[in-house]
């Protein structure tokens, strides 16, 4: 997702362009977004370029129940402003402000919206990924995935000092 964006830099404050967006696999090892596809609007601001757009992804992930690997659909909504590191015209190396923590255009002019793009989508990923609404999980005993298979760990005899609490567990369809 690397765009030239030196001719833009050239341009007056206001100047935009547009971008339609249909990758996949970027991102680093350990967080992996396979696709992304949508739109971006990038407009020349008086020190950089600000980037506004709407993005599909789909991300990597694992069920927080049963532990298998599926990929979730997220919908994103990117809003940076990105700094050159170099002045397009001259060369010079350019100081962003002071405050900025933020991302950066490339020495070679060249804005790489897949760091943003991973930032959004971590910052809406849910907390306990389940990859179908009823995914029952595995047992806590035997480690079976419940989805596809049963086990009889807990059909096994009850101790006689807890018979007495057999009374209180509601059996399924009854």
């Amino acid at each position: 997702m690397n765009y030239n964006v030196s001719q833009l830099l050239k341009e007056p404050t206001g100047s935009e362009r547009e971008f339609d967006i249909d990758e996949g696999g970027f991102g680093d090892p350990e967080y992996t977004v396979d696709y992304a596809s949508g739109s971006v609007t990038m407009v020349r601001t008086h020190h950089g370029v600000w980037v506004q757009g709407q993005l599909t992804v789909r991300v990597a992930q694992d069920c927080s129940r049963c532990l298998t690997d599926f990929s979730q659909i997220l919908e994103l909504e990117l809003d940076e402003e990105y700094f050159p590191e170099v002045d397009v015209r001259t060369g010079r190396r350019e100081l962003p402000p002071d405050d900025w923590e933020g991302l950066y255009i490339g020495a070679d002019h060249m804005l790489d919206l897949g760091e943003a793009t991973r930032q959004s989508a971590l910052a809406v990923l849910p907390l306990k990924p389940l990859c179908k609404p009823d995914c029952v999980g595995i047992c806590d005993r035997c480690g079976v995935d419940q989805n596809h298979s049963t086990c009889d760990c807990y059909a096994m005899e009850i101790d006689p000092r807890w018979a007495a609490l057999q009374s209180l567990i509601i059996e399924p369809g009854t």
